[in-house]
């Protein structure tokens, strides 16, 4: 699993366009995937822009910016803010320190837990942050071993402390994606692989997501498969305006968090593989523990 990890986070510029295959002898083995998207998805903010934050407003606000992030490049965007941040002399541990302390999606680090060890899925992330954020990250919420594989643009500091990020990829065919990273590819490709190399067939998917780029790889999904958008967010805003047009295959689950997905989850006939008895009180604990975020987020702030 480490060294699957590895693989896909640190060489995503190489990776080869058609999955290497081997024998596939033995007996195959059903699985259940569950595919995460990482800002405001696990994390309740976007790691870039909060590592950004950390320079000066009349940096960010400069015209050289705001040209570069109207380019469309995103991860060029991030170089150059990554280039500032060391100028200014922001060091790694700020960095680092920055992104241990965004705190989850609420009930999402128990969502993980309980899909891996409890309902036996496999786990991946693909996400347009890097590898040092979501690395640090999982490691500071003992996350680490949960993951199978980790696709997203490969990151590291240098010799000389800066941060450098490239792209996962580069790709101009698919239109809903991002030229670094397109998720539908990854996920397809990850799928196939698995089943290729390792003899592993997934009966069911699930891709949870929040943003206009977790699109692409629901439409890939199968009927048996299971598209969770993140409720009030873009992915679900254009999922159900225009769900006729995008021919979604797979069945569409709205969350508010993630009590509140692994309470739908559990809810689920396909995933009746547990005793009755615990399955009422998983869903149980996650119903009250949805309803008590869901009043947390909806409270006032303090004055």
């Amino acid at each position: 699993m480490h060294l699957q990890k590895s693989v896909n986070m640190s060489t995503a510029a190489a990776a080869p366009s058609a999955p290497a295959i081997s024998c596939g002898l033995g007996k195959q083995q059903r699985r259940r995937l569950a595919a995460f998207d990482f800002d405001h998805t696990i994390v309740s903010q976007n790691t870039d822009t909060v590592v950004r934050d950390m320079l000066p407003n009349e940096l960010i606000s400069s015209k050289a910016l705001t040209d570069l992030m109207e380019s469309e490049c995103w991860t060029e965007y991030m170089a150059e803010i990554f280039r500032l941040l060391h100028a200014q002399q922001v060091q790694e541990s700020r960095i680092r320190d920055v992104i241990r302390c965004i705190p989850e999606v609420p009930g999402f680090v128990r969502l993980i837990k309980h899909l891996q060890k409890r309902l036996n899925f496999d786990l991946i992330i693909i996400s347009d942050s890097n590898s040092v954020f979501i690395d640090e990250w999982l490691r500071a919420h003992n996350l680490s071993d949960s993951f199978k594989a980790i696709f997203t643009n490969p990151a590291n500091f240098d010799e000389h402390g800066q941060l450098q990020v490239r792209p996962h990829h580069q790709q101009t065919d698919c239109k809903l994606s991002a030229s670094n990273l397109c998720k539908g590819r990854v996920l397809e490709h990850f799928v196939i692989e698995q089943d290729l190399r390792f003899n592993i067939r997934y009966d069911h998917v699930f891709y949870v997501g929040d943003g206009n780029n977790d699109i692409c790889p629901v439409l890939r999904q199968r009927a048996c498969d299971f598209a969770c958008a993140r409720q009030g967010f873009a992915m679900e805003k254009h999922l159900i305006k225009n769900r006729n047009k995008l021919k979604l295959r797979a069945q569409l689950l709205i969350w508010r968090n993630g009590f509140d997905l692994l309470e739908q989850m559990c809810a689920l006939p396909q995933l009746q593989g547990h005793s009755i008895e615990s399955h009422n009180l998983e869903t149980e604990i996650a119903r009250r523990a949805s309803t008590a975020a869901t009043a947390a987020s909806s409270a006032p702030p303090e004055q």
